[in-house]
């Protein structure tokens, strides 16, 4: 569980999209990245979204540390360092079920909109569902939607 939430502005609203529109736009748009915010073992073991069709590589960026789930408190600079925000349009954020992802979209959202010269319509959306999907009825995920779900390009290490 992710411990604390700083730079998360409860009036933002943070559109939801079905993976299979953002990799649509993934592979269209020269100006839109995916941003992975899950930890490293998820990374390795259950796998990530494979860029080998999109524009541009998917960003890592662990939001929160496991096994704690530490909230990784250089998150925002990390994003930043990744980027050319000159150069962004939508930055879809990736977890594994749409949780901390939303809340790592509202907190990019939200410095964004306090740097004033970088203000240029950048949107920040959350990929609905996530890599791995909702829990089903007998507590497994990838059974019912998300990433993986939806057939999209993925690997595995």
């Amino acid at each position: 569980m992710v411990r604390s939430y700083d730079n998360v502005d409860k009036n933002l609203f943070i559109e939801e999209w079905e993976p299979s529109s953002v990799y649509e736009k993934l592979i269209e748009d020269e100006f839109c990245y995916l941003i992975d915010v899950r930890s490293k073992p998820e990374w390795s073991f259950v796998g990530f979204p494979d860029s080998k069709d999109m524009k541009n590589e998917v960003i890592f960026c662990e939001w929160a540390f496991f096994p704690l789930m530490d909230r990784n408190t250089n998150f925002e600079s990390d994003i930043f360092s990744n980027l050319d925000l000159n150069k962004c349009k939508n930055l879809y954020f990736i977890c594994r079920s749409g949780s901390r992802s939303l809340h790592a979209a509202n907190s990019i959202q939200f410095s964004i909109n306090q740097k004033l010269e970088f203000n240029n319509n950048i949107n920040c959306i959350n990929v609905k569902f996530g890599f791995e999907g909702d829990l089903s009825n007998d507590n497994r995920r990838g059974n019912l939607n998300g990433w993986k779900f939806s057939d999209l390009p993925w690997k595995q290490l």
